[in-house]
C-alpha cells in the first residue's frame, strides 16, 4: 500500500514538473518573438534612416529584454548623434555596473563612451575609456589610433608624442618626421602658455627629428621675436634658408620684417641670392628677387630676373604676370601690354592657396595637421 501511495505521488510531481516546463516554454515562445522582433525592426529602421522609429523600437527592446546590450549601445548611439552626449554616456556607462557582461561586450561599450565623451568635450574622460579599452586589448591597432586620436584632440602633444614613439617602436618602424610635428605642435602649447622657453625647447628637439620640419623653424624664429629678440629670430631663419632651400620662401615675409626693423633691409638681396645658388630650381627667390629689384627702382635688372624665371620656369604664371606688368611699367608695348594687365589683374590679386592631399581642403597658407581629415603634412602648393 505504501508503495503505491508512493509511486501515486512520484507520478503526481513528474507530471507537475511537466506541466511546468510546458509553460514555460509556451511563455518563452509567446514572448521572444516579440522582443527579437522590436530589435529587428529597429535596425531595419536605422538602415532606412528612420531614426525616430528606430528610437522607438529600442526603447521598446529594452523594456522587454534588458539583457539586449547592443540595444542599449544602439540606443545611447542614436542620443549622441541627436546631440546628446552627455544621455548617450549615461546610458552607455550604466552598462559597465552589469556583471553579467563579457569581455568583448565590454569593450564595445568602452569603445561608444569614448565617442560620447568625445562629443561632449569630455576629452580626460574620453582619454580614461581609450586608456581602459587598451588594458582590455593591447594589440589592437584599432584601440590604439582611438587613444593617439584622443590625445591630438585634447591637445596633449607630449603624451601624442611618446605614445606615438613607443607604437612605432612596437610596429618597428620610424615615422620622424611625423614625430617632430608632433614635438612642434607641444612648443606652440607651451608658447601659447608664454613658456616661450618651454615652446623654444621644444621646436629644437622637433628640427634635430626632422631638420625640414617647417613650422619648427618658422615658430622658433616667432617666438624670439615675441620677446624682441630680433637678431636671434635673424640667424634661425637665416639658418632655415641656408639648410632647407626648397622652403625657404616661406620665411620671405618674416625675413623682411625682421631685417627692415632692424634697419639691414638691404641683405635680403644676398639672402634670396644664395637660396638660389643652393636651390636654383625653385621659382620662389627669383621672383622675390625681382621684386625686390622692383621696389629698389632698378625695373632693368628686374626685368632680366623675370625674364630668366620664364626661360627656365615657362609654367610659372606668376613670373608671366610679373614680367607683363614691369614691361608695362617700363613703357614697352603700352596698348597690348594695357590690355593683358585688364585680363590678369584679377588673378594678379589672388593669393596663393594649398591644398590637403588627403581631404582636398584648402588654406591660405600651408597647415601641418589638416583641420579637416586630421591628416599629418599633407598641404601641397
Amino acid at each position: 500500500m505504501t508503495d503505491n501511495i508512493f509511486l501515486y505521488a512520484a507520478g503526481a510531481l513528474i507530471l507537475i514538473a511537466a506541466g511546468a516546463v510546458l509553460l514555460l516554454h509556451r511563455r518563452r515562445g509567446r514572448t521572444r518573438p516579440g522582443r527579437e522582433s522590436a530589435y529587428i525592426e529597429a535596425l531595419h529602421r536605422l538602415l532606412e534612416g528612420q531614426t525616430d522609429e528606430a528610437l522607438e523600437q529600442l526603447k521598446k527592446t529594452v523594456k522587454q529584454d534588458s539583457d539586449n546590450i547592443m540595444a542599449y549601445i544602439k540606443l545611447g548611439d542614436i542620443y549622441r548623434d541627436r546631440g546628446l552626449p552627455a544621455k548617450a554616456a549615461k546610458i552607455h556607462r550604466n552598462l559597465l555596473v552589469r556583471s553579467d557582461l563579457n569581455d568583448r561586450q565590454v569593450r564595445s561599450v568602452l569603445f561608444h563612451l569614448v565617442q560620447d565623451y568625445r562629443n561632449a568635450g569630455a576629452l580626460d574622460r574620453a582619454v580614461e575609456m581609450a586608456e581602459r579599452l587598451i588594458e582590455k586589448d593591447k594589440r589592437s591597432r584599432a584601440y590604439q589610433q582611438l587613444l593617439l586620436s584622443v590625445y591630438e584632440e585634447k591637445g596633449d602633444w607630449d603624451k601624442a608624442f611618446f605614445y606615438r614613439q613607443s607604437l612605432n617602436k612596437w610596429q618597428k618602424k620610424s615615422d620622424m618626421p611625423l614625430l617632430a610635428l608632433y614635438k612642434m605642435q607641444s612648443g606652440i602649447a607651451h608658447t601659447n602658455l608664454n613658456a616661450e622657453r618651454e615652446g623654444r625647447i621644444r621646436f629644437r628637439e622637433a628640427l634635430k627629428l626632422d631638420r625640414t620640419c617647417v613650422p619648427a623653424w618658422l615658430y622658433w624664429g616667432d617666438s624670439y621675436r615675441r620677446q624682441n629678440r630680433d637678431e636671434d629670430a635673424l640667424r634661425v631663419w637665416k639658418d632655415f634658408s641656408e639648410k632647407v632651400p626648397e622652403k625657404a620662401y616661406l620665411a620671405f615675409s618674416r625675413l623682411q620684417q625682421v631685417l627692415f626693423d632692424l634697419g639691414i633691409y638691404g641683405e635680403m638681396e644676398k639672402i634670396y641670392k644664395k637660396v638660389i645658388s643652393r636651390k636654383p630650381d625653385t621659382p620662389h627667390a627669383h621672383i622675390a628677387l625681382a621684386e625686390l629689384y622692383d621696389k629698389q627702382g632698378d625695373i632693368e635688372a628686374a626685368i632680366r630676373v623675370c625674364e630668366s624665371v620664364v626661360d627656365l620656369f615657362p609654367d610659372s604664371v606668376t613670373a608671366k604676370h610679373f614680367l607683363v606688368e614691369l614691361y608695362y611699367e617700363k613703357g614697352d608695348r603700352t596698348g597690348a601690354l594695357e590690355m593683358a594687365l585688364k585680363t590678369i589683374s584679377r588673378e594678379m590679386n589672388r593669393t596663393e592657396t594649398y591644398s590637403c592631399s588627403q581631404c582636398g581642403a584648402v588654406s591660405g597658407e600651408p597647415l601641418w595637421h589638416c583641420p579637416e581629415c586630421s591628416g599629418w603634412n599633407t598641404y601641397l602648393s
